[in-house]
């Protein structure tokens, strides 16, 4: 299994003038600084490498997997949709599977979501090849930080007050921004 993120979120998780007030900061002197700060603090929990294993603001994904399993499950939850489903056949060309041969379940819950044959339908024969299946889907909570729940913009801001209270202090494990770049061989 892999994910690629297509396009990144078109907005940040929490705005500037949001963390500005959160900090009390009334001048832009300092703006570069908390954006990066913002940025940090995000990246930390957003998507594939954050801590919370999910998309905060709507995301582009593409997932590929080697076969069809019994059903897809799509990671990153929330998922709102389903934006293709593909697979290369058995002759080797790319094939998209129309909608009306699968099922989304679970779009937009706080779960992972599910794609599923439509009923009465089976998965199409697709080539024994790595990366046979590609499903592209859109994740996170909606378009803008007023859909992101107000516990994780707490944490947000949190974070980001933290950052810039103690700019030239060493990180605590919970704010440890480099633990998803960590490499591991077995």
């Amino acid at each position: 299994m892999g994910l690629t993120l297509i396009t990144p979120p078109l907005q940040s998780a929490v705005s500037l003038d949001m963390v500005k007030t959160h900090l009390r900061v009334d001048h832009n002197e300092e703006d570069a600084i908390i954006a990066a700060y913002v940025e940090a603090a995000t990246q930390s929990l957003d998507g594939i490498d954050g801590a919370l294993g999910r998309c905060l603001i709507n995301q582009t994904w593409k997932l590929t997997l080697d076969s069809f399993p019994e059903f897809i499950e799509i990671p990153l939850p929330p998922c709102q949709s389903i934006t293709s489903v593909t697979y290369v056949d058995v002759a080797g060309a790319v094939q998209t599977l129309a909608p009306i041969n699968y099922q989304a379940v679970g779009l937009g819950g706080v779960s992972a979501a599910s794609i599923h044959p439509a009923y009465g339908k089976s998965w199409p024969t697709a080539r024994s090849q790595p990366e046979a299946i590609s499903v592209t889907f859109v994740a996170g909570y909606g378009p803008s930080y007023a859909e992101i729940p107000e516990p994780i913009i707490a944490r947000l801001l949190a974070r980001v007050g933290a950052l810039y209270a103690h700019r030239e202090g060493l990180p605590t494990p919970d704010d440890d921004f480099l633990i998803n770049y960590r490499t591991w061989a077995f």
